[in-house]
């Protein structure tokens, strides 16, 4: 069963794309695969661009679209392609498919409509038996 992951954090819709990189490093130097799903293709332009520049002393090689050869990949599209490993959520709505994935994230900023859409989540999640797990990292 899919493990969901709810981090809190302070800022914008450019924190979340932060964090989203650095849980993207995380995992990637553990050998998952990781699917970045955004909601449209300026969100999957601008995450693009900052994978390729986040860390100067890191590099994650990535495809926007999945790609069967590089294991991160961002997509807007309702297609996962073949990742299964980590999904990252930045979407507008919960990817119908996100069943097949080990985990996934759902990343909480400073928005109020974004923080309806994820109690709304946490709630789906959870009705259904998922194993969730919330990390403020809004405190020092």
């Amino acid at each position: 069963m899919t493990g969901i992951n709810f981090y809190r954090i302070n800022g914008n819709f450019d924190a979340a794309l932060n964090l989203a990189c650095q849980l993207t490093e995380k995992a990637f130097q553990q050998g998952l695969t990781v699917l970045l799903h955004t909601a449209d293709e300026a969100a999957s332009q601008q995450l693009d661009s900052l994978l390729w520049s986040f860390k100067p002393t890191t590099f994650l090689p990535h495809e926007c679209e999945h790609s069967p050869k590089e294991k991160v990949s961002i997509c807007h599209h309702d297609d996962p392609g073949g990742h299964h490993g980590l999904l990252i959520n930045l979407g507008c709505s919960t990817p119908g498919w996100f069943t097949r994935f080990e985990k996934a994230v759902e990343i909480v900023y400073d928005d109020q409509q974004i923080i309806e859409q994820k109690r709304k989540r946490f709630s789906f999640y959870k009705s259904r038996g998922y194993p969730l797990n919330y990390h403020d990292l809004t405190k020092p």
